[in-house]
């Protein structure tokens, strides 16, 4: 198999080791935040296919550090030459399809495929615009920063500018035509403009698919093939539930998003 899973974690991701011992041949790479107690993670250590990173960031939920820990993940990922088709998930996804369906629907597709959520917003480009100062900081979610936010929404429009902001999921599937170009860009002038931009995760490829690399240099498919529920103007994804997940694997989604740990457990029972 030339599949590689990269999840972004804080706390053990309960389902992971039934899940790698289903997938023998798939590879999992793991960036658990530096935040959290890495001894948690014995028992995932004992696995194969499963590779715990060492090279871990203290993330921010929505900061900076988000995407320097995504790069060491398809750093790592990226080094196994085996490695043909990447998968960027939360310790919370949950795979609809097995490994081998998921790589027979990429033999269908032409060479640099990416799978990325992208659309234009007015409402967001504040967080594009202007560096902030408690931008991957503790305090961007306190008060004081959500006021400080809140200027920069009304300096968004008062000031006159014909900039676009790009917005969508962070989570994306590609595979290595697209993966290393897009990985090699990001190294460069777009690490520097988003270091102090508010929820860069959810603009940062974006920005480089639609302004750093050339055009028609991979093939861009607008949807991540990931189900993920927002209610009304909420932050976080909802939990889903056993017939949500069965609904959008008979639709033919790959990844699912926000799972808890016992139905994770019962849906991979299922699948496999």
């Amino acid at each position: 198999m030339n599949t590689a899973y990269l999840m972004l974690c804080h706390r053990p991701p309960q389902h992971l080791s039934a899940w790698a011992q289903r997938e023998p041949q798939a590879r999992f790479y793991l960036h658990y935040d530096a935040k959290s107690d890495i001894t948690e993670l014995h028992a995932l250590r004992q696995i194969s296919n499963i590779y715990i990173l060492n090279n871990r960031v203290a993330v921010n939920w929505g900061g900076f550090s988000m995407i320097l820990a995504t790069l060491n993940l398809f750093q790592a990922a990226l080094a196994e030459p085996a490695n043909r088709y990447f998968h960027l998930l939360s310790g919370e996804c949950l795979p609809l399809q097995n490994t081998a369906t998921l790589e027979a629907a990429w033999s269908d597709l032409p060479a640099g495929t990416l799978f990325l959520q992208s659309r234009t917003s007015r409402r967001l480009r504040h967080r594009v615009r202007f560096n902030a100062p408690h931008a991957d900081t503790a305090w961007q979610r306190k008060w004081h920063g959500k006021v400080l936010t809140k200027l920069l929404q009304g300096l968004d429009y008062l000031l006159p500018t014909k900039q676009i902001c790009h917005v969508g999921s962070q989570w994306f599937s590609a595979d290595r035509v697209a993966a290393e170009p897009l990985f090699q860009e990001a190294l460069s002038e777009p690490s520097s403009l988003f270091e102090k931009k508010l929820c860069p995760d959810e603009h940062f490829f974006q920005h480089i698919v639609h302004n750093v690399l050339p055009e028609k240099s991979i093939n861009h498919i607008n949807d991540n093939r990931r189900l993920i529920a927002m209610h009304g103007s909420a932050n976080h994804p909802d939990y889903l539930d056993l017939a949500q997940l069965r609904q959008a694997r008979q639709n033919g989604l790959w990844f699912a998003r926000k799972v808890d740990d016992r139905t994770a457990q019962t849906f991979l029972a299922e699948q496999y």
